[in-house]
C-alpha cells in the first residue's frame, strides 16, 4: 500500500542514491530479520553467529528478501527495498513496543480523488462480483494466471462459490473489488481485492482491509504492476476512511507481526503420491505410507453435529470469547459469523466452509465448534487425476480453554481435531493444511501433520506493534510456549511459496522429502512391526490354522493400489457383529471393534503407527493378541492385556510434551520429553508420575522389542507412551463395547455370532443395556468425561478379570474358513487364492442359544442371559484360569423361594444335600425403594455337622465371593489367607435354624444359656433372617481379617455401609462343573450324591414313623431324641448341633 502525501496523494519519489540509506543491513536489523523468520534462522543455526551475521550484513537487502521469496510470483516486485522503503510499514532495525498506534496519520483531504495513471494501452476498471460475466472474468483471472508452482504441476482453482464468500462478506465495497483492462479489448489482465474486517491489536480494535487476490497475468508480469495496484487499492481504501490493513506474504517483508509455519495431513495419501504431491520414503511402501496415514472411520465426540443457523448466536459468542484470548485476532459480528462460518444450501452453489458444534446433551449449549474450508487445485496434465481437494483448517473454539487447564485444553483439542480430519476425509478431501497459529501447536504433530518448510508472515499496513509469537520456537517447530500470538486466519497470500511440485501449503525439501523424521524411522519400525507379524504367523498358528486365516482374509480383502485391507464393514460382517450401517442396528459395536483392531495391529508400536491399516500383517497381530497365543514367541510376556487394550479403546483426551532437544538420545528420567508423531484417538498410558510400574505395563511390549533385538527402539516408543499421552475411555465407547460382550459371553469357538446377535428384541435389549449400566457404574470418570487408565486398570484387575474373555472365540472364527473342505483335494496354486465365499445359513435356521441352567425343579425369576453373562465377567470355573462360561460349568436349580417357599428346613432340605458348589443370588428393595442384586460365589459344597465332608470338583483355590450386581457392580474378593480359612469360627457360609443364613459372619461360641447369632465380620457379609424375607448386607473398606477383602478405594463410602434389604426372591444355584471332565473322573456326579441323599432321608424319615418317644421309660426316650439330633432334624439343648455350615 501507498501512503499519498502531496497534491494528488501521489507518493514521494524515490529518495536519490546518495541520500537513501545504505543498502547493508546493520546489526540490528540482521537481528530482527533473523527473528522475524524462523526458518531462516534455522538454516543458519549450524553457522558460526558472528559469521551467519557477517554474511547477512554484506548482502545486499533487495537481494535478500527477493532470496526469500522462493518461487512466488511477481515476488521481485513484493520484495522490491525501494519500494517498501516508500510504505508506513516498520524498518527491520525500528524498535517496536505493544502499545503501538498508526505509523502515519492519513489526512483525507490530501488524499487523490483519482488513480494515477496506468502504462499506455491499459486502464482502470470497478469489477462487478454480482454480474455473472464479471465474476467470470475473475474466476478465468485467477485459474489461469494466479499461484501455481515451479514446476507447473499444480495451481490454485477457485470456485465461483468461494470468490463470493471471500469477497463478499458483510460490509463488502465493490469499489475495493480492482481490475485493470487492455483498453482495446478489454479484457481483465489483473486484480486486487479487500475487504473491511475488524481486528484486535493487543485489546486495540481497529478496521483495517484485508487485501486478497492480487494477480497479474503472466503475459504481463514484468510490467512492474504490483506496486501500482497496491497504491491503487489503499487510495481507494484511504477515501473510505480506512487507514490501515493486515496482510500475509510468503516473503520477508518490513516487518512481520508475527511469522507461522505450515503444516499439512494428507487424507489421501496414495492420491496425493500418485499426482507428485507426496513422496515415497526410501526403504518404505505404499503399503505403510497408506497405514501411517490412516483415520478411524468414526468421530468421537458426543454431541458433534453440523452447524445450523440456530447456532450462530452461540458460535459468535464462542468465537469472540476464544479469540480474545491472542495478541492479533479479528472481531465479529453476527454477521460475519454467518457469512463466514455457516454453510447455507443454494441450488449450483458448491459448498466452501464445513463447521460442526458440539451440544452437551444435558445443558443444550454449545461447548465447542471447528471449522474448515476448501480450497481445490488443478492437476496439470495429469493422466489419473485433475484436481486435489485441499481443507483449510479455519476457526474454531471450546468452553474448555477457559479453564486455565493446558492440559484439558490439548485434550479436547485433540479429540476435536482428529474428528475435523474424520469429517474432512469423509467430505472426500486429499490433504487437510493448518499453520501453527491459534492453540494449533498443542495438536499439529500428535495428529501427523508433517511439516513444511514455507513461513506465512503477518503484516499489519500502517500499523506498529512488537512482535507477537507464532506458534514456532527457534528451531521452527511448535512450540506450546509461542502460543497467544496470532489469531486471525487469512483465506489467502499475497505471495505464497511453493516449490517441487509441492503447493497447497505443503513444501518439500530440496530432496523431495517434506516429512520430519523421528530418531527412529519410520522404516525402521514398520520393518520390525512386519518382522514381528511373520513371527507370529510362524509360531503362533499351525499350518493348517494359517491357511485358514490367510483364505479368511484374501477372499474378502478390498483390493486399493495393489494394497489388500479389510475395513470396519469387511470386518463387522466377517464376525457377525452388528454395525452402525445395518438398518436395524441395536448394537452399534462395529466402530469400536474395528477401532481396537486398528489399534492392535500396530503392535508393538501403537502409538507411533496407529491406526494400522487392517492388512493381512495387522490382522495376524490382532489375531495373536487377542487369542492370547503369543507366549510361544514373547515367552517373557505375562499374560496381561489391560494396558494394550485400554489404548485400543481410549479415545478421549491425549497428553503430550515437547520434543527432545537430542534425538539420538533416550533420557531416562520418566519426565524427559520426547518426540512423538501420534495418530489421535489412540492414546495410550498411564498419567504421569501415577503409581503403576513401568516394567509391569510395558510387558507385552517390552517382550516383542527384545524378541526383536529393538530394545532401544522400544525405549524410544515407550517413552514416548509414558511421557507424552493421557488418555481416557469414553463412556459411550465402553458401553457399546460392553453390550457386545454381555450379548457374546457364552460363545464358543467357531459358534456363529449371529445365534446371539439375530434375536436382540427390545426386552433382551433392555436387560443387555441394565447390565452394561451396572457395570458401567463401577467406573469411577473423570471430572472433564471419560475413564482413565488407572481407574481402567483397577477396576478391570480387581473386578472383572474375565471381562474381555469373549473376545477369543471370537476372534478364532478368523482361524476356520468356511471355503476350506480339507475333505477333498483341491488343485489350486496358491492356498490364498480368493474362493467364493459361502453364504452363512440363514437366520430361521440358527439354532438356539444354548443355556448354562440345567433343567430342574424351577425356572429363575433373577437369573437371565445378561445377568449370567455379567456373572461370567468375574466368577471363574472350577480352575482360576477360565470364568465359569468358559470352563462349561452349568448351574443346577437347587432352591428358590418361589417354587419352595420361605422355609428354613426347605432351604437346608434342599441346599445342605448339595455337594458340590453353590451361587447364592437373591433381589430386593432398599428403604429408598432401589431395586438391589446381591450374590456369594461359594466353590465349596455346604456341610452340615454330622455329616463327613463332601468333596468339591472345585480346586481350593477358587475362593468365594461376595458381590452385588445392581444398581452398581461391587465384589468383595474371597480372602486367601491360610490362616483365615482355617478358623472355624469364620466359615464363608453359614446355616442355622435359629438365626438364618450367615454368609462371611463370625460365629459366636454356642452356649446353653444365651444363643447369640453370628455377627458381620471383616470387610464384607451377607445375613439372612430365619424367615427368609430380610438381609443385611455390610460393607466395610478397610477390614482384612475376614472371609471377604475389602472392595477396591473409591467403589464404596469410607465407612463401614449396612443395607438393609427387603427380600422378593432368593434362589441357590448348584455349580456343576463340565461334564467332560466329571465323566473322565469318573464318580457320581452333585445331582446324583442328592437324589441318593433324598432317597437315604426318605427312608429314614420312614423309619421315624414308627418312633415313639413315650414308649419304654426315659431310656428310651433319650435314645429316641439322640438318633433326632444325630439325624440333624432336632437340636440339642446345648446349642452344640444348631444347622450347616461350608
Amino acid at each position: 500500500m501507498s501512503d499519498p502525501k502531496d497534491n494528488k496523494g501521489k507518493a514521494p519519489e524515490a529518495p536519490k542514491a546518495e541520500d537513501a540509506p545504505g543498502n547493508k543491513l546493520s546489526t540490528k536489523a540482521v537481528e530482527a530479520l533473523l527473528e522475524s523468520n524462523a526458518a531462516l534462522k534455522n538454516e543458519l543455526a549450524g553457522m558460526d553467529k558472528d559469521k551467519a551475521a557477517e554474511a547477512l550484513r554484506k548482502m545486499d537487502i533487495a537481494e535478500l528478501l527477493t532470496g526469500l521469496a522462493v518461487g512466488g510470483k511477481n515476488q521481485k516486485d513484493m520484495a522490491s527495498y525501494k519500494f517498501w522503503q516508500t510504505q508506513p510499514v516498520p524498518r527491520f532495525d525500528e524498535a517496536a513496543n505493544d502499545a503501538g498506534g498508526p505509523i502515519k496519520i492519513i489526512d483525507p483531504e490530501k488524499v487523490s480523488k483519482t488513480p494515477d495513471a496506468l502504462i499506455e494501452g491499459f486502464e482502470w476498471a470497478t469489477l462487478d462480483l454480482t454480474n455473472d460475466d464479471e465474476l467470470q472474468e475473475l474466476w478465468d483471472l485467477l485459474t489461469y494466471h494466479y499461484v501455481e508452482d515451479d514446476n507447473a504441476m499444480f495451481r490454485f482453482r477457485y470456485s465461483k462459490s468461494f470468490l463470493h464468500w471471500a469477497l463478499m462478506s458483510p460490509g463488502w465495497k465493490k469499489e475495493w473489488h480492482v481490475g485493470v483492462r487492455a483498453s482495446k479489448s478489454k479484457k481483465l489482465v489483473a486484480s486486487i481485492c479487500g475487504v473491511p474486517t475488524e481486528v484486535r491489536v493487543r485489546d486495540q480494535k481497529i478496521k483495517v482491509t484485508e487485501i486478497n487476490f492480487l494477480c497479474i497475468h503472466k503475459k504481463l508480469r514484468s510490467k512492474r504492476l504490483t506496486p501500482v495496484l497496491i497504491k491503487e487499492i489503499t487510495r481507494r481504501c484511504y477515501l473510505s476512511g480506512i487507514y490501515q490493513a493486515v496482510y500475509t506474504a510468503g516473503v520477508v517483508l518490513p516487518t512481520p507481526v508475527s511469522s507461522c509455519r505450515y503444516y499439512h495431513r494428507p487424507l489421501d495419501w496414495l492420491k496425493l503420491y500418485e499426482i507428485g504431491f507426496s513422496h515415497l520414503p526410501r526403504g518404505s511402501t505404499k503399503a505403510r505410507q497408506i497405514t501411517r496415514n490412516h483415520l478411524p472411520s468414526t468421530t468421537s465426540t458426543p454431541g458433534l453435529r453440523v452447524m445450523e443457523a440456530k447456532d450462530v448466536d452461540a458460535v459468535q459468542d464462542l468465537l469472540e470469547r476464544y479469540s480474545k484470548r491472542f495478541a492479533l485476532n479479528q472481531a465479529f459480528t453476527r454477521e460475519e459469523v454467518e457469512h463466514w462460518l455457516l454453510h447455507k444450501e443454494e441450488a449450483g452453489k458448491e459448498q466452501v466452509v464445513w463447521s460442526y458444534v458440539v451440544e452437551d446433551a444435558e445443558t443444550r449449549k454449545i461447548t465447542d465448534f471447528v471449522s474448515f474450508y476448501n480450497l481445490e487445485s488443478t492437476v496439470i496434465q495429469h493422466p489419473k487425476h485433475d484436481n486435489v481437494r485441499a481443507a483449510y483448517l479455519y476457526y474454531y473454539g471450546t468452553e474448555t480453554a477457559f479453564t486455565q487447564d493446558q492440559k484439558a485444553l490439548k485434550e479436547r483439542l485433540l479429540m476435536l481435531m482428529n474428528d475435523a480430519l474424520v469429517l474432512a476425509k469423509k467430505a472426500k478431501f486429499d490433504v487437510f493444511n493448518a499453520l501453527t497459529l491459534h492453540d494449533n501447536p498443542l495438536f499439529l504433530e500428535q495428529l501427523k501433520f508433517g511439516a513444511g518448510d514455507g513461513q506465512l508472515h503477518y503484516y499489519l499496513y500502517n500499523y506498529r506493534t512488537a512482535p507477537v509469537p507464532g506458534g514456532v520456537n527457534d528451531k521452527n517447530l511448535p512450540d506450546e510456549k509461542k502460543m497467544g500470538g496470532v489469531g486471525i486466519v487469512m483465506l489467502l497470500v499475497v505471495v505464497a511459496v511453493f516449490r517441487n511440485g509441492a503447493i497447497i501449503s505443503h513444501h518439500n525439501d530440496k530432496d523431495g522429502s517434506s516429512e520430519k523424521s523421528n530418531p527412529v524411522s519410520d522404516k525402521t519400525l514398520e520393518e520390525l512391526s512386519y518382522v514381528l507379524a511373520e513371527r507370529f504367523a510362524t509360531k503362533c498358528f499351525t499350518p493348517l490354522e494359517l491357511t485358514h486365516l490367510k483364505d479368511n482374509f484374501f477372499s474378502r480383502a478390498i483390493d486399493q493400489g495393489g494394497l489388500k485391507y479389510w475395513n470396519e464393514k469387511t470386518l463387522s460382517d466377517f464376525l457377525g457383529i452388528p454395525d452402525s450401517s445395518e438398518s436395524h442396528c441395536p448394537l452399534d459395536a462395529g466402530p469400536v471393534i474395528f477401532r481396537m483392531v486398528s489399534y492392535l495391529g500396530a503392535f508393538p508400536f501403537q502409538n507411533t503407527l496407529a491406526p494400522s491399516v487392517l492388512t493381512f500383517e495387522a490382522m495376524v497381530k490382532v489375531v495373536v493378541l487377542l487369542t492370547e497365543r503369543y507366549g510361544k514367541v514373547l515367552r517373557r510376556a505375562r499374560r496381561d492385556r489391560i494396558r494394550l487394550l485400554f489404548g485400543s479403546l481410549a479415545d478421549v483426551g491425549r497428553k503430550s510434551v515437547e520434543q527432545h532437544t537430542n534425538g539420538d538420545e533416550v533420557s531416562e528420567d520418566a519426565d524427559a520429553p520426547a518426540p512423538n508423531s501420534h495418530v489421535p484417538g489412540f492414546a495410550i498410558d498411564e498419567p504421569a508420575n501415577d503409581d503403576y510400574e513401568d516394567e509391569e505395563d510395558d510387558d507385552l511390549a517390552l517382550a516383542a522389542l527384545e524378541s526383536l533385538d529393538a530394545i532401544e527402539v522400544f525405549k524410544h516408543d515407550s517413552r514416548m507412551d509414558r511421557a507424552v499421552y493421557e488418555a481416557r475411555i469414553s463412556a459411550d465407547t465402553l458401553r457399546r463395547l460392553l453390550m457386545l460382550l454381555i450379548v457374546i459371553s457364552p460363545l464358543k469357538p467357531l459358534e456363529p455370532v449371529k445365534i446371539y446377535t439375530s434375536d436382540l428384541t427390545e426386552e433382551r435389549m433392555k436387560a443387555v443395556r441394565s447390565e452394561a449400566d451396572n457395570v458401567m457404574a463401577a467406573f469411577n470418570r473423570e471430572p472433564s468425561g471419560g475413564i482413565s487408565y488407572k481407574e481402567f486398570a483397577r477396576i478391570v484387575t480387581s473386578s472383572f478379570p474375565y471381562l474381555f474373555d469373549p473376545l477369543t472365540p471370537l476372534f478364532e472364527h478368523l482361524l476356520f474358513s468356511r471355503n476350506l473342505n480339507l475333505s477333498q483335494k483341491r488343485n489350486r496354486a496358491d492356498s490364498t487364492a480368493s474362493e467364493p465365499v459361502e453364504e452363512e445359513a440363514p437366520e430361521d435356521d440358527l439354532p438356539s442359544p444354548p443355556t448354562i441352567t440345567l433343567p430342574g425343579s424351577f425356572e429363575s425369576v433373577i437369573l437371565n442371559p445378561s445377568v449370567i453373562s455379567h456373572l461370567s465377567f468375574f466368577l471363574p470355573s472350577s480352575s482360576e484360569s477360565l470364568n465359569f462360561l468358559r470352563g462349561n460349568v452349568r448351574l443346577h436349580p437347587v432352591f428358590s423361594t418361589v417354587a419352595h417357599g420361605s422355609s428354613l428346613t426347605s432351604f437346608s432340605h434342599h441346599v445342605l444335600t448339595w455337594s458340590s458348589g453353590t451361587l447364592l443370588v437373591l433381589e430386593g428393595t432398599d428403604p429408598t425403594g432401589e431395586m438391589l442384586t446381591i450374590g456369594a460365589y461359594l466353590p465349596q459344597p455346604w456341610k452340615s455337622p454330622n455329616s463327613t465332608q463332601s468333596s468339591s470338583k472345585f480346586s481350593n483355590s477358587v475362593l468365594p465371593c461376595l458381590f452385588q450386581l445392581s444398581p452398581k457392580h461391587l465384589l468383595l474378593q474371597g480372602n486367601p489367607s491360610s490362616t483365615i480359612q482355617q478358623q472355624s469360627n469364620i466359615p464363608a457360609a453359614y446355616f442355622s435354624t435359629s438365626s438364618g443364613i450367615s454368609i462371611g459372619c463370625q460365629i459366636p461360641p454356642s452356649s446353653r444359656s444365651n444363643q447369640k447369632p453370628p455377627t458381620p465380620h471383616g470387610a464384607g457379609s451377607l445375613t439372612i433372617d430365619v424367615s427368609l424375607e430380610t438381609a443385611q448386607f455390610h460393607v466395610s473398606p478397610v477390614v482384612r481379617n475376614g472371609v471377604f477383602l475389602p472392595p477396591l478405594p473409591g467403589s464404596t463410602p469410607d465407612t463401614t455401609v449396612k443395607t438393609t434389604i427387603e427380600i422378593y426372591n432368593l434362589e441357590v444355584w448348584g455349580l456343576v462343573p463340565d461334564p467332560t471332565t466329571t465323566s473322565a473322573e469318573g464318580g457320581k456326579s452333585a445331582v446324583e450324591l442328592q437324589q441318593a441323599k433324598w432317597d437315604f432321608e426318605a427312608r429314614e424319615a420312614e423309619r421315624r414313623r414308627s418312633v415313639n418317644l413315650k414308649t419304654g421309660g426315659s431310656a428310651a426316650e433319650e435314645s429316641a431324641r439322640w438318633l433326632l439330633e444325630t439325624a440333624g432334624l432336632i437340636g440339642d439343648g446345648a446349642g452344640r448341633r444348631a444347622g450347616g455350615s461350608v
